[in-house]
């Protein structure tokens, strides 16, 4: 029992661990994430997450399914500033010819 509730712990303190470096990604609108690593932990939690299940361990299920969700958001932010960029790039570039 004493060991589930050190896991609950640890599955709560990595997740807030995670809560200002998503607000900062936010606010940043993802400029100072590199969407590599992103990516690799978007499917490197993603795999553990399936692992997770098939062993049916709760705490980690949870913890990689919340790491996952995370991952793909700041994913999302990123992808969308730079598709922003690239349009701004092209409207410039359109209004200089």
């Amino acid at each position: 029992m004493f060991e589930e509730y050190i896991s609950i712990v640890g599955l709560a303190l990595l997740i807030i661990a995670w809560i200002p470096e998503t607000l900062q990604n936010w606010r940043e609108r993802g400029r100072n994430l590199n969407i590599k690593f992103v990516c690799l932990y978007l499917f490197g939690s993603l795999f553990l997450t399936y692992h997770a299940v098939i062993i049916k361990d709760a705490v980690f299920m949870y913890l990689n399914s919340v790491a996952t969700l995370i991952a793909l958001l700041n994913a999302i932010v990123i992808l969308t500033n730079t598709k922003a960029k690239v349009s701004r790039k092209a409207k410039k570039a359109g209004r200089k010819r």
